[in-house]
């Protein structure tokens, strides 16, 4: 039984998620599964939905499995789609692997700085 996805990669992926914490309205959000280019679009659909309804938003990724660098994405799009709004978001225990990303493109400053990290 091949169980190959269908990029090939031969790693099976966990589907990430985003949930509500809570009453969405209250901004507590938690992610988790696998962030990479395949798992990322179908859950930012999701997110974008969820943190138009917030007031403001935290999110937990203290659920996260695992990630490249479209967890770096993930924070920055969350973090502009909030700002468009007007509306304050906070980050909670990202990966040491969003860290390196963020400190290899040189924007983990800019994000203690945004107040983003909390």
């Amino acid at each position: 039984m091949n169980n190959s996805s269908t990029h090939g990669s031969g790693a099976q992926s966990s589907a990430a998620e985003i949930h509500a914490d809570g009453a969405s309205n209250k901004g507590g959000f938690k992610v988790s599964g696998v962030l990479n280019f395949d798992t990322v679009p179908t859950m930012m659909k999701n997110a974008k939905r969820l943190l138009s309804s917030a007031e403001s938003a935290t999110v937990d990724f203290s659920q996260v499995e695992s990630c490249n660098s479209a967890g770096l994405a993930v924070v920055l799009e969350m973090a502009r789609i909030m700002r468009q709004q007007n509306k304050s978001i906070c980050f909670v225990s990202l990966p040491e692997q969003i860290r390196t990303f963020a400190r290899a493109y040189s924007v983990e400053e800019e994000l203690e700085e945004a107040g983003l990290l909390c």
